[in-house]
């Protein structure tokens, strides 16, 4: 029986192997370090959140502590309109559940964080559009003008009730009433200081007309 030997380093020879020596260094905290990985906690370790937290680099996630309460406090978009609602409209906001359907205290209500039913949520937002320009034109809105007829035959309530635009339509009440009010400076005006006579007790009974025609 013939036995061969050849060296190790003749095998790697013909290869032109040569080994290299691996470069190590730890990876820097700007350069973010290691991730998570399967593992990597060690033999029967466990890859908690403090363990997540501790290693090198940027926090994969933070974790927040925040009470519901304050977010309620500072997250209330229904109350925030209805308080603008409340500003623009003043003491007429009594006149405005006729455009929802709903008792005065549900308007209240709104104003105290009871959200609003879905089908009433979207008129509430033109009904604040509408505040909103009432506050910038420093218009005041009475009785009366929300009952004025504004367009199609119908009054302002009339119109938000059936989902008209509420910047649209206030700046439209707007200006019809600011068109009154100037008819009325050029009617007062015109008048001067003229006052409108008494009627004397001897005109009583007298005819106004020729009766005899």
């Amino acid at each position: 029986m013939l036995g061969l030997a050849v060296p190790v380093g003749d095998i790697n020879a013909h290869v032109h192997y040569r080994p290299i020596p691996a470069i190590y260094r730890q990876a820097t905290v700007a350069e973010g370090g290691p991730l998570p990985c399967f593992g990597g906690s060690g033999t029967g370790g466990v890859e908690s959140v403090h363990f997540v937290l501790s290693r090198q680099g940027y926090s994969p996630f933070s974790i927040l502590k925040i009470e519901l309460a304050a977010v309620q406090d500072t997250y209330a978009p229904y109350t925030n309109l209805m308080k603008e609602v409340k500003a623009g409209f003043g003491r007429t906001i009594s006149h405005l559940p006729a455009v929802f359907g709903v008792s005065r205290q549900t308007l209240y209500n709104w104003l105290n964080g009871e959200t609003p039913k879905p089908h009433h949520q979207g008129r509430l937002v033109q009904l604040a559009s509408a505040a909103r320009v009432f506050t910038e034109a420093g218009f005041k809105p009475t009785a009366l003008s929300l009952e004025r007829t504004v367009a199609q035959g119908k009054s302002f309530v009339e119109l938000i009730g059936q989902g008209a635009d509420g910047k649209e339509t206030a700046e439209r009440l707007v200006r019809i009433e600011k068109r009154g009010a100037d008819a009325r400076e050029k009617l007062d005006a015109l008048l001067g200081d003229r006052t409108l006579s008494r009627s004397d007790v001897a005109d009583i009974g007298r005819p106004a007309l020729n009766e005899d025609i």
